[in-house]
């Protein structure tokens, strides 16, 4: 790839990764528009947080066919102004229902480059400075989150609403964007439907469905992260709660770590890792909920972030290794789906499960969320064991 600037085009084709995993970015506010939103449920205010997963869901499925037909650079361009509105508009109302279709735009904008925010670096990149700028994507993911957590944090000291202007950083990026970065040449296999082909393919299995299925029901439960610490605190009368913006931007860094530390702990894991991850993230629970202060939640929100995040690379490297080739990227998003659904779900599942117990508190989910975390960690180890034996005893037979 030629350019004449490589360092700037490179910036800009990563920048637009800051904005990708920002839905969660304004979480610091959630026990504030409690208070002042009276009459308004608390799942319906934790939806501002997790309703963008929804149309996220919807735009990722959807981005191929609308970069077909309008180009993957007028795709981008339309996504980052959306996210720019649907991020930034809110500030202007405390109508619940307006903040929550603007919170469905913001996800509608994001899902639209998801997956293009890879496929742009394939598009230009080739060999080991396609896999080092992949890697550099996936950083530069959690970066954006954590500083736009903890900009959301610092102007919801002056007022709730203020926090939405975190999404500001989204002009800027756009702009950079549509100056640098060209029209990448069209590949019209591209063109294909590509769902038909991969369906043909088999990438539809049950295997596939299983680890939706998974991430799903984990995602519902580590979302609670984001919507019940705020609360908790609120009900436990902590000091500092002002902490918590600068709590989530930690959690949101030790997954960054967690991230680039993946392949290293994955080597001396292999199957064990899912394991140690479920094992990790209960323990993280366990102290949020026991959490008497700032400080001991902060910990908590360390370990779940750090621990959590090896255990999602691990399903998506599961995934590539079991679908047949050609199958990856239908496998991909149907397994994005399942994660984007879950967290959009995660209120009002986490408030079926305190109905159907008696218990509503924000700790109360804490402790669910350990037992199903333990759970999963004991299925994990024996899931591992069997495929040690199995592996194991065909090694004796091939001797």
């Amino acid at each position: 790839m030629k350019t004449k600037n490589r360092i700037l085009f490179k910036t800009a084709l990563l920048s637009i990764s800051l904005v990708l995993t920002s839905a969660s970015a304004v979480s610091a506010i959630i026990p504030m528009m409690l208070n002042q939103l009276s009459g308004v449920s608390s799942s319906l205010i934790e939806s501002v947080v997790t309703i963008p997963s929804f149309t996220m869901m919807l735009f990722v499925l959807l981005s191929g066919p609308i970069s077909s037909r309008l180009g993957k650079k007028n795709t981008v361009m339309f996504g980052l102004l959306l996210v720019l509105a649907g991020g930034i508009l809110p500030m202007f109302t405390t109508n619940i229902t307006w903040i929550l279709a603007l919170r469905l735009v913001l996800g509608a904008g994001l899902g639209m480059f998801n997956s293009l925010a890879v496929s742009l670096i394939s598009d230009f990149f080739e060999g080991d400075e396609r896999a080092q700028l992949v890697g550099f994507q996936s950083a530069v993911q959690g970066l954006g989150t954590s500083f736009a957590t903890f900009v959301a944090g610092q102007l919801a000291l002056i007022d709730w609403q203020f926090a939405f202007l975190c999404y500001a950083i989204t002009l800027p990026i756009a702009l950079l964007f549509f100056i640098v970065v060209p029209e990448p040449e069209r590949d019209n296999n591209l063109l294909l439907p590509s769902t038909e082909t991969d369906s043909r393919r088999g990438g539809v299995s049950l295997p596939v469905l299983g680890l939706s299925a998974v991430l799903f029901m984990f995602m519902t439960f580590i979302m609670i992260v984001y919507t019940k610490t705020g609360i908790m605190i609120s009900e436990k009368n902590m000091s500092n709660a002002e902490f918590l913006g600068t709590a989530l931007t930690l959690f949101s860094l030790s997954s960054m770590v967690a991230g680039f530390l993946f392949g290293k702990i994955y080597t001396w894991f292999r199957n064990f890792a899912p394991f140690v991850s479920s094992l990790l993230t209960a323990a993280g629970f366990v102290l949020l909920w026991l959490s008497q202060s700032v400080t001991m939640v902060t910990i908590a929100m360390l370990i779940i972030g750090f621990s959590f995040a090896l255990f999602i690379p691990y399903i998506f490297t599961t995934l590539t290794k079991i679908v047949p080739k050609g199958s990856e990227t239908i496998s991909i998003s149907i397994a994005m789906v399942g994660s984007n659904l879950g967290a959009f779900a995660s209120p009002y599942v986490i408030k079926v499960v305190g109905t159907l117990f008696g218990d509503a508190s924000a700790s109360f989910s804490f402790l669910v969320s350990s037992i199903l975390f333990t759970v999963a960690a004991f299925i994990c180890l024996g899931i591992a064991i069997k495929g040690k034996t199995g592996r194991d005893q065909a090694a004796i037979l091939e001797g």
